[in-house]
């Protein structure tokens, strides 16, 4: 009887190319997921800014301001103040700390839908390098296919 221990060199082998086949067939997929995962939290970061900035325009129009002053303007949330600040940005920013400090950019944009009437959209990134940017409403499924109203911030 052959009272051998251990594995042989042939054996190691097999099990290493099994794992090194299995890790190529699931690290892209988890990359995958880690891409709509990021793209799914801009939706919703979007999604809670548009909520927070209907109501300041709803605000606005019943204090008899002009809530137009809201579109176009570009609001950072990363620090401890917004930028720029002013009472609007910080009523936004106050409210969007539920996300957490730092929780990214967002960019408050307008689009006719007819001619007396524009509709608000949010767009909102992570950071000033994100590829990920999250639209609400008709909220992205790929970053590719979101809509460029705005070249973000090139300041």
């Amino acid at each position: 009887m052959n009272k051998r221990k251990g594995f042989t060199l042939v054996e190691l082998v097999v099990v290493m190319a099994i794992i090194g086949v299995l890790a190529a067939i699931l690290v892209p997929t988890l990359m995958g997921y880690i891409k709509k995962s990021r793209l799914k939290q801009s939706n919703a970061n979007a999604k809670i800014a548009y909520n927070v900035v209907s109501g300041v325009e709803g605000k606005f129009i019943i204090e008899g301001k002009d809530p137009g002053v809201l579109f176009g303007i570009e609001i950072d949330c990363r620090g401890d103040n917004p930028i720029p600040d002013n009472e609007t940005t910080r009523q936004i920013y106050e409210s969007m700390m539920v996300n957490g400090k730092g929780s990214g950019i967002m960019y408050i944009g307008s689009f006719d839908i007819s001619d007396n009437e524009d509709a608000m959209f949010i767009q909102w990134k992570t950071s000033e390098d994100d590829y990920m940017v999250g639209q609400y409403p008709g909220a992205s499924n790929d970053s590719q296919n979101v809509p460029t109203w705005k070249t973000y911030w090139t300041k």
